[in-house]
């Protein structure tokens, strides 16, 4: 009985011409995005490589760089990747030693597709066909009281609860296998264009985003299904459902971001960069009077004159061991209060991020965004995972290089005459080890992501609960 019902479901759906809009969109769209997007990665990655081996040729041994390469799946889901620095530069002469400076960001460039979004894999998942599942369901209850076909049906001995397993299933395998052969479609056209997606971890990266995007479809479909148990027309029950989806879709995230700024604020970065210049300029200023009080109490003197401190005298040894001591405690005491500054800012924004996200996750769209940007490797994992890979790297650097650095630099200051020159500390280049950015793996994505996927089971399993319960009381007179 139930594969009688769910092969009626799949002929009604074949012979839908909703059906053909949902095939012509699968079959030219699919490989359409594979095709642009492809191309978009090949340029960024092209620029990258143009920008790294110039970097690797021209270097100096004191300029340091974090770079990190484009994600092959960001032709997939675009995600945060064109507001990711391209590298990093950490600060290692003059005035900058320690400075941490980002360079090259792609939004910057392309301030128009930033602001209007592209074309990917995730957009036409999220947007397109979700709007096409509905489009497809929306009518398999309420249509059929309308034509007067499901008053036929009941006639028969025929349970309810099969009816509508019957619709679901039947009905959702049309729109699964439309979307299997764009799918299809935009493997083999990525394959053709790179065989890297031949390699394990892209497949298994390109099989995670496809079945999250089954269940993302489905829950969708089993929410027109819902909706449609509930409506006696199918005028309302389009209607309703075209409501229904722009809350989902484009009111709840927004709307989860925008509470969690009331909610949980963070300040902004130029407040953050303005305390943090005042510790740091406070800091110079009393390293530069103390070395004066220094430079006074062994030399003797109220006039500047840098060679006393470079000659090879007991009084000129004995200040820069000084100077360097009273250097060192004062650079203790400002990574102190810069980290104690940092980590409360990065809590504040860790805080409203976990609250947008936590109320984000009542739509499914949010969900589904989060599961696909994060497997792609473009997602708030990868961004978190390269600041996490370039504090590591600034920690041995410091250790490495820049601590020297600051040991060879004195400033001295008495009243309004002050002087700053470089002592021989010489730090051994060779020392520094060379960058290397880490990749999110579906290891990582999946127990980091585990909200997002309770989120799509439950607008899965909650619509088609009410969807049943609706259906056995349903009236079809």
């Amino acid at each position: 009985m139930l594969a009688q019902l769910i092969s009626k479901e799949i002929l009604d759906s074949l012979l839908n011409r909703r059906f053909m809009a949902l095939a012509v969109f699968s079959v030219v769209l699919m490989p359409l995005s594979a095709v642009i997007n492809y191309e978009y990665y090949q340029a960024r990655r092209a620029s990258f490589d143009n920008q790294y081996n110039e970097f690797q040729e021209t270097r100096e041994p004191s300029d340091v760089r974090g770079y990190r390469a484009p994600a092959l799946l960001s032709v997939l889901a675009r995600g945060t990747e064109p507001y990711m620095p391209l590298y990093y530069r950490f600060g290692t002469s003059g005035s900058d030693v320690g400075e941490l400076s980002p360079g090259n960001i792609e939004a910057e460039d392309f301030r128009l597709l930033a602001a209007l979004g592209s074309i990917d894999f995730l957009f036409l998942v999220q947007i397109v066909f979700s709007l096409l599942a509905i489009l497809l369901s929306f009518d398999m209850v309420a249509g059929e009281k309308e034509r007067g076909t499901l008053k036929a049906v009941l006639a028969n001995p025929v349970p309810r609860d099969s009816i509508l397993l019957g619709k679901l299933l039947g009905g959702f395998f049309v729109l699964f296998l439309v979307f299997l052969i764009g799918v299809l479609l935009l493997f083999l056209t990525l394959v053709l264009f790179d065989s890297r997606f031949l390699e394990a971890e892209a497949l298994t990266s390109l099989l995670f985003v496809f079945g999250v995007s089954i269940l993302f479809l489905a829950g969708f479909y089993t929410l027109g299904l819902m909706v449609s148990a509930f409506c006696h027309s199918t005028r309302t029950a389009i209607v309703a459902l075209l409501v229904v989806w722009v809350v989902l879709q484009l009111v709840i995230p927004k709307a989860g971001e925008m509470l969690a700024k009331v909610i949980q604020p963070v300040r902004s970065e130029e407040a953050v960069r303005v305390e943090k210049t005042k510790i740091m300029q406070d800091l110079q200023d009393r390293q530069m009077d103390r070395g004066g009080e220094m430079y006074q109490r062994l030399f003797g003197t109220d006039r500047l004159n840098s060679r006393l401190i470079q000659d090879e005298t007991p009084e000129a040894e004995r200040f820069r061991q000084e100077y360097k001591a009273m250097v060192q405690e004062l650079w203790r005491e400002q990574n102190s209060r810069l980290r104690a500054i940092d980590q409360a800012y990065e809590r504040e924004q860790l805080d409203q991020r976990r609250l947008a996200a936590s109320l984000a996750l009542l739509s499914p769209a949010a969900a589904y965004g989060f599961l696909v940007s994060d497997a792609a490797g473009t997602g708030d994992l990868a961004y978190e995972q390269y600041l996490d890979d370039i504090a590591d790297y600034y920690s041995v650097l410091d250790r490495t290089v820049l601590n020297k650095l600051r040991d060879g630099q004195i400033k001295v200051r008495i009243g309004g005459s002050a002087f700053w020159m470089n002592v021989d500390e010489r730090p051994n280049w060779d020392e520094v080890p060379e960058f290397t950015a880490s990749r999110i793996s579906l290891r990582q994505v999946v127990p980091a992501d585990a909200w997002a996927l309770v989120s799509l089971l439950a607008y899965l399993l909650i619509p088609f609960l009410v969807a049943y319960v609706a259906f056995l009381r349903y009236d079809v007179r």
